[in-house]
């Protein structure tokens, strides 16, 4: 057997010494190391959201200005919506064009409110605007007006409806003349009506006294002048055709 003299045993005892210190160093700088990686990275985006935020503190006023103003210019835009289109703002849209014109409605088609845009509850919540809290909702109904009128009234039906103090506009007129034998057309006139829903807005019905009192039949018959023909004379306001 071979003899082991101290000298070996203590440089073996050495080496693993050596050994195990190299391992533990390691260790404990690789776990040390990667901290402070994390270190690095933490504060290198906490550096950045500290710049955002000072950036936006000291701009602060200027903001709020601009939010103000923002707020303003969107009720400035929206003030001439209503709440709601209904029924009722279709039937008088078609008595307004009927006090000025002379037109024979046969009917009247109203479709059922189409959303165009819809800001969600948590956008408008996230504005943190004053007084909106609920989803808002920018609407579009389309009411269609089939008549027999005159190329003269039609002008002054149109005309009316984009005097009206609704949100609305004609997205399409359709009419052919009906006969050679008189000036008549037939056809139809496409009104949307814009409202907006989720701004407090309540819903305004349209005052109905004179057409409920019985002024011009909205389904009557086109007056005739003496040849025959259509008279191309606008309504009065007060229901008669213009002497």
């Amino acid at each position: 057997m071979k003899n082991v003299t101290k000298q070996q045993v203590f440089s073996v005892v050495l080496l693993i010494g050596v050994v195990v210190c190299l391992l533990i160093y390691m260790l404990v700088f690789t776990k040390y190391n990667d901290a402070t990686a994390a270190l690095k990275t933490s504060n290198a985006a906490l550096k950045t959201e500290v710049d955002s935020m000072k950036e936006y503190y000291d701009n602060m006023e200027v903001y709020r200005t601009k939010v103000k103003e923002m707020v303003a210019d969107i009720e400035e835009r929206t003030e001439d919506y209503p709440g709601d289109a209904r029924e009722e703002d279709v039937i008088m849209m078609a008595r307004d064009m009927s006090a000025v014109a002379l037109m024979n409605f046969d009917k009247i088609n109203v479709e059922s409110p189409k959303v165009l845009l819809n800001i969600p509850e948590e956008t408008v919540k996230g504005a943190n605007i004053e007084g909106l809290d609920q989803p808002i909702d920018f609407v579009e109904r389309k009411a269609t007006y089939s008549n027999q009128t005159t190329y003269g009234n039609l002008k002054s039906a149109v005309e009316k409806v984009y005097d009206s103090p609704y949100r609305i506009g004609i997205s399409s007129i359709a009419y052919r003349k009906e006969s050679e034998t008189n000036n008549f057309v037939q056809g139809t006139i496409d009104v949307c009506f814009y409202s907006i829903n989720g701004m407090g807005k309540e819903y305004t019905a349209p005052e109905m006294p004179v057409y409920f009192g019985g002024a011009t039949d909205l389904f009557g018959a086109l007056p005739y002048s003496s040849d025959g023909e259509a008279a191309d004379t606008a309504v009065a306001e007060g229901g008669e055709a213009a002497e």
